[in-house]
């Protein structure tokens, strides 16, 4: 594959993402989360328990960017922190029984919003996609 079309590929995947991103805001919203509210969220629900700073490992984001978005999330009432009982110096977050519902609810929206995108494809086209998507996850794993 060419240069240009190497440069066409990266570009569509620009445009994927601001696309979902954008996407993503519009189903927060009513929530009354922002999109890096709802992903640090999301990180919590897959990695229940876990410290600051892996949360910033795995979003690839500060310390200084994370820890203010936590407190403001404890102070709406989605997470909540607890000392570890074994190193008292550790303290874990954890999802709330509200953030736990809003997750539910947000995966049901975005189940809603999205799996309509996928009757426009045929089944070949569908195909084409899911492999190509489990190629790029592949690379991006290496």
């Amino acid at each position: 594959m060419d240069n240009e079309k190497r440069k066409e590929v990266i570009e569509m995947i620009k445009h994927l993402s601001y696309f979902f991103d954008k996407y993503k805001d519009k189903l927060c919203e009513p929530y009354g989360l922002s999109s890096i509210q709802s992903k640090l969220i999301l990180d919590v629900y897959h990695n229940e328990g876990t410290r600051v700073t892996d949360i910033c490992k795995r979003l690839n984001k500060e310390t200084n960017t994370i820890s203010p978005l936590i407190n403001r999330l404890i102070k709406h009432g989605y997470l909540t922190k607890i000392q570890d009982d074994f190193d008292k110096r550790i303290t874990l977050i954890y999802l709330t029984d509200k953030s736990k519902q809003v997750m539910a609810d947000l995966m049901k929206d975005v189940e809603k919003a999205t799996l309509p995108l996928f009757d426009k494809l045929n089944e070949e086209e569908l195909c084409n996609v899911y492999k190509s998507l489990k190629i790029l996850e592949r690379v991006y794993n290496e």
